[in-house]
């Protein structure tokens, strides 16, 4: 199965670099540079998980995440520069699945990337309801 990835960053040269790492592992990559094109591209490219950062330029990645994840069944990666007490909790309280610093290597990123998706499916799986990786909840 070849997984595919939405990587929100608006930094060139990151981006390129989230791009070619993802690409080389085999996933599917679709790059957008902010979170208002994610929202139009999401519903079509229908990613497994989603590469953000977490201090987007105007933006509150953190609010972005926690919207994201209560209105899609994915898995959310935030980027970011800052490991103060105050942002590990503002990362648990998005409920994203992974943050991590900045900078970091590519190749500890795509093996955790990896591994979330891993317990998502089995996770997915398990429940056997019908439920699928991606797919947007329902109000009930």
């Amino acid at each position: 199965m070849r997984y595919r990835i939405l990587v929100i960053e608006n930094e060139s040269s990151l981006s390129k670099e989230l791009v070619s790492a993802f690409e080389e592992a085999g996933f599917s990559v679709v790059q957008v540079p902010d979170y208002p094109e994610a929202l139009l591209r999401i519903e079509e490219f229908k990613p497994h998980i989603i590469v953000m950062e977490a201090a987007p330029p105007g933006r509150d990645g953190f609010e972005d995440c926690s919207k994201l994840r209560s209105t899609f069944r994915i898995p959310v990666v935030l980027l970011g520069e800052d490991s103060s007490d105050d942002t590990w909790e503002r990362v648990m309280q998005a409920d994203a699945d992974l943050y991590q610093v900045k900078p970091f290597q590519h190749r500890p990123l795509v093996a955790r990337v990896k591994a979330i998706l891993r317990r998502y499916i089995v996770a997915t799986l398990r429940r056997g309801n019908g439920s699928r990786l991606g797919t947007k909840l329902s109000a009930n």
